[in-house]
């Protein structure tokens, strides 16, 4: 096999072969896992954000940030203020993580929500333990549409709008907010794509990202 190599003065990243070699890894999740390692180590990271950079659909950038939390590459954490959650916080790792069992669910999005029932009494959806689900907004749009429209969500109608939310904003908490708060401040009795984002969380995002690029190739 014949290797054509640069000269590595500048521009590289410097990986464990580890991973490269593991025969339980898909190639999409190394590719990944690359692309994770070649960022600065104070990056912030946001799985929306790096589906902007790959030619792949969302479903399988998250199917790649699901597998590599499993084998123990990625550990994510809930990040909570004021006992509120405010989001995720990620380690990504060159080698596997086995100081401790990954206990947290994998999934990253899931939009195939499973209504629970009883055969003797409907209850209601249960969405409060959903982690791709920004609780405390939808907690905010279900008052704003009773107090405004006096309409309330029957479980079946809520399951169907939550996975609405959820498709529109790829499971990303920031864009969830910025969906009810669109509607909210138009008075609307659903819920839209958002068509201006103006100095959202993700265009900041992109910013950021691109001072890291520079970073990266100017380093």
């Amino acid at each position: 096999m014949k290797r054509i190599r640069v000269v590595k003065d500048k521009n590289f990243t410097t990986i464990n072969n580890e991973f490269i070699f593991n025969k339980e890894m898909s190639l999409k999740a190394k590719g990944l896992l690359c692309h994770l390692l070649a960022l600065p180590n104070d990056w912030e990271l946001y799985v929306e954000e790096v589906c902007r950079w790959h030619k792949d659909k969302r479903d399988s950038v998250y199917s790649c940030f699901k597998e590599l939390i499993k084998l123990g590459y990625i550990e994510r954490t809930q990040k909570r203020s004021d006992g509120k959650f405010k989001g995720y916080d990620y380690t990504v790792y060159e080698k596997p993580n086995t100081e401790k069992p990954n206990t947290e669910n994998p999934s990253l999005l899931n939009t195939d929500i499973k209504l629970k029932t009883n055969s003797n009494k409907t209850k209601g959806f249960e969405f409060e333990t959903m982690e791709e689900l920004n609780v405390e907004v939808w907690k905010k749009w279900s008052e704003f549409r009773t107090q405004q429209f006096r309409l309330s969500y029957k479980p079946i109608g809520e399951k169907a709008a939550i996975g609405k939310l959820l498709r529109l904003s790829q499971g990303c908490h920031e864009v969830q907010e910025q969906i009810i708060q669109q509607s909210i401040e138009n008075g609307w009795k659903g819920l839209f794509e958002i068509k201006q984002e103006k100095q959202s969380k993700i265009k900041q995002s992109l910013n950021t990202w691109q001072q890291a690029r520079n970073m990266i190739n100017n380093g």
